[in-house]
């Protein structure tokens, strides 16, 4: 499974959060992890413009695009093997 950053799921699938960007701040990383954006969990990315979106069991968090491109995720296998069909 590829590992990449949740700014770059495409909106509908899912992705396990794995960890975060070694400049990740860690008050930011602190507040998400509140929220249920913790390390193993899945969410699914809503949309990403004008904003990130992911929903995080029956939560929607809001994202900048740089805190997105700071949380490593990997794609769930469903989302992979459909995204390399499509």
């Amino acid at each position: 499974m590829d590992r990449t950053t949740l700014a770059d799921v495409p909106p509908g699938c899912r992705a396990e959060v794995v960890g975060f960007s070694a400049g990740f701040p860690p008050d930011r990383r602190a507040y998400l992890q509140a929220y249920g954006l913790v390390l193993n969990y899945s969410v699914q990315v809503v949309q990403h413009s004008p904003v990130t979106i992911v929903r995080v069991d029956h939560i929607e968090l809001a994202l900048e695009s740089d805190l997105a491109k700071g949380i490593l995720v990997q794609l769930s296998p469903d989302d992979q093997n459909s995204n390399a069909a499509g």
